[in-house]
């Protein structure tokens, strides 16, 4: 029998129900009635001692338990954002909704037509509901967990009786770096929706979930070695590094580290991926001594932090004598080198993407004063580009050998945002149980990047200045003064100007920062480079996701090229990013609609820019009513910060409609 072709059949209907009748009578099935992963599931459900006569889903989690569970699967929710909101939109009156769930089958959300969620709701099936085979018996999300395979269930082959009516499509979504199951996508309505190409649109929907966390995966990866070998090489310690990212997976373990732990009797069986629950950001809140292998020192280990953030877990190793200290200096010495010159290559300004005149003749002011120590503002929107100007400012001046440490004003609240800056010794407050270097302390010899400096607290604003004025500072809680040897770098997309006017930024402090002003220009007014940008893109996450990217049709560029991208370089990356992993060949499939729909929003052959932004920034505000932050808000939908979007939001004078 095919899988699939008669499970809608009325015939095939009466018979599956008098099997399943069969079953709960008996223990036995007929032959060739009931699907092999159907007949398998039942008879999990009938040993588990699941109520056949059940009518709906447990009770939901707790509001509080249902958050904190969502706050575990971020990352999951994060990567699911683009394609649950496509959910939102081509599911609307189809009568069927998208569910995502955690790995034991609890749902974390759920998108599609208003009414059939209403529906759904009467059988619990909704956030915070455990849909497991056990709970639940047969279903698309708790029997594909449990086959770990794609599974579409239809009518009368689900166990329960309530559930009968309706009819399920599901698939497991994995970790793309060891295959772990991270939950499952399932596509549900009542069982007049049945189709059964629906099944392989949700196979589609969760590879594309598996490729944003593959692209947020290389991106985490890359700043952890990016963060991690920054702090290795300051502490300049030659026993070898080993690298495991914020899961606990061995990331990176040079052929130093090999021969030190060799040296000390040490091995270790450790593969690539195998993860260490100590390192691992959720399930612990720091380095717990007993939850160490016995071959790892405590005094070995050093979390990589950035913006607030564990990227994961660095182990030094100890110096193991080798061949002498000049020897060892010499190999040491050719490393770093190495490793700087990489940097210097990789963040050159001739790496910087651009031919507009507006792009050349801010990347030329930049150019100017990076020889120098001046300090350099940079203006701009959101997604202009400016932390990479910033980073070509530092590879090109007389402090390229130093530090470069970067720090997003607005990532940190108000009450940790100084310590993060200028450190704190040890009690200076609850929780400081040891003394911690604050940034310029990191980036001495270097240059400190202050982006969004527009979001500093007065208290802080008063501090940095003193900096500024007097090259020096203490830690919060000391009394010893440290000297700032740092050149300072500092970018907002605010408007500092109207800020000093309203008397909500230091005017002397914006004297001091503004000693260089370079403004980046918008995409919009980029119009030739975004061409170059699309095909560097295109080609990047082709790489990433081996995936060869050949063209791009001039449909496609023409559309890209006409639209005005409010959200700058940075929203054009994660568009090219979506249409990598729609493009199955050569050809870079982008999904010109939603182009042509923001680009029209408002109509009018004469209206501005800035009415264009207005109205496509309310209709997302109206999409998400007027969510402005988290993963489902309008800033993610729009991909700016929450804070830039705030901003915007002042600037063009919109207000929450009544």
């Amino acid at each position: 029998m095919s899988p699939t072709a008669t499970i809608a059949n009325p015939d095939q209907t009466r018979k599956i129900i008098a099997a399943w009748e069969r079953f709960l009578h008996e223990s036995e099935l007929p032959a060739h009635v009931v699907r092999e992963v159907i007949e398998q599931s039942w008879k999990r459900c009938s040993s588990g001692g699941v109520d056949p006569n059940r009518s709906r889903g447990p009770a939901p989690l707790l509001a509080e338990d249902l958050r904190e569970l969502q706050h575990h699967y971020r990352e999951l929710l994060a990567a699911s954002t683009p394609i649950m909101a496509q959910a939102r939109d081509f599911l609307s009156e189809s009568g069927s909704i998208m569910i995502l769930t955690n790995p034991s089958g609890v749902i974390l959300e759920t998108e599609g037509d208003p009414a059939t969620v209403e529906d759904a709701s009467d059988i619990c099936l909704m956030t915070g509901v455990n849909w497991s085979e056990l709970s639940c018996g047969t279903n698309a999300i708790g029997t594909a967990l449990s086959a770990q395979e794609p599974v579409q269930v239809h009518g009368p082959e689900h166990f329960c009786a309530g559930i009968k009516p309706w009819t399920c499509s599901s698939t497991v979504v994995r970790d793309p770096v060891d295959g772990e199951i991270l939950g499952a996508l399932d596509i549900s309505g009542l069982s007049g929706t049945f189709s059964r190409h629906v099944l392989a649109l949700v196979v589609a929907a969760a590879s594309r979930i598996e490729g944003q966390l593959t692209a947020r995966e290389l991106e985490l990866r890359y700043r952890l070695m990016e963060t991690g070998l920054g702090q290795h090489l300051s502490r300049m310690s030659p026993g070898g590094l080993m690298v495991f990212d914020r899961k606990g997976r061995l990331s990176n373990v040079d052929a130093r580290a090999q021969r030190s732990l060799a040296a000390l009797g040490i091995t270790p069986e450790l593969k690539a991926d195998q993860r260490l629950d100590a390192f691992d950001r959720e399930t612990t809140t720091g380095i717990g001594k007993a939850t160490l292998p016995e071959w790892l020192r405590p005094e070995w280990m050093e979390p990589v932090i950035q913006d607030g953030e564990r990227l994961g877990t660095l182990v030094v190793l100890p110096e193991v004598p080798r061949r002498g200290t000049e020897w060892r200096a010499r190999q040491l010495d050719r490393r770093v080198e190495s490793f700087r010159g990489t940097l210097r290559e990789q963040y050159g300004f001739d790496h910087l993407i651009g031919q507009a005149p507006a792009f050349r003749d801010a990347l030329g002011e930049a150019a100017k004063v990076a020889p120098t120590e001046a300090t350099v503002l940079l203006t701009g929107e959101s997604g202009t580009g400016k932390e990479l100007v910033a980073r070509a400012i530092h590879y090109a001046s007389p402090r390229a050998d130093g530090p470069f440490v970067a720090i997003n004003c607005a990532a940190l609240p108000d009450t940790l945002i100084e310590s993060e800056l200028f450190g704190h010794e040890r009690g200076a407050f609850s929780g400081a149980d040891k003394l911690r270097r604050g940034r310029f302390e990191l980036a001495a010899g270097g240059t400190l990047f202050l982006d969004e400096i527009g979001e500093l607290a007065p208290v802080v604003q008063a501090k940095l200045l003193r900096v500024l004025q007097e090259r020096q500072y203490e830690r919060v809680g000391g009394t010893v003064t440290l000297s700032a040897d740092v050149r300072l770098i500092t970018a907002t997309n605010a408007d500092l100007d109207q800020m000093v006017a309203e008397r909500t930024f230091r005017s002397d402090l914006y004297y001091r920062l503004k000693v260089f002003p370079v403004r980046m220009p918008p995409l919009r007014e980029r119009l030739e480079d975004i061409p170059l940008l699309v095909q560097y893109f295109a080609q990047k996450y082709g790489q990433r996701m081996r995936k060869e990217i050949q063209t791009v049709p001039t449909e496609v560029m023409n559309a890209v090229v006409a639209y005005h991208w409010p959200g700058n370089i940075r929203e054009l990356e994660n568009f090219v990013e979506r249409g990598v992993i729609l493009s199955s060949g050569p050809e870079l499939q982008i999904p010109l609609t939603e182009l042509k729909r923001q680009a029209q929003v408002g109509g009018g052959e004469h209206r501005t820019l800035e009415d264009l932004e207005r109205d496509h920034i309310l209709l997302t505000l109206r999409q998400t009513k007027w969510v402005i932050g988290g993963p489902s808000g309008a800033a993610a939908r729009l991909g700016m910060k929450r804070t830039t979007l705030t901003s915007r939001l002042k600037k063009l004078g919109i207000s929450r409609e009544a």
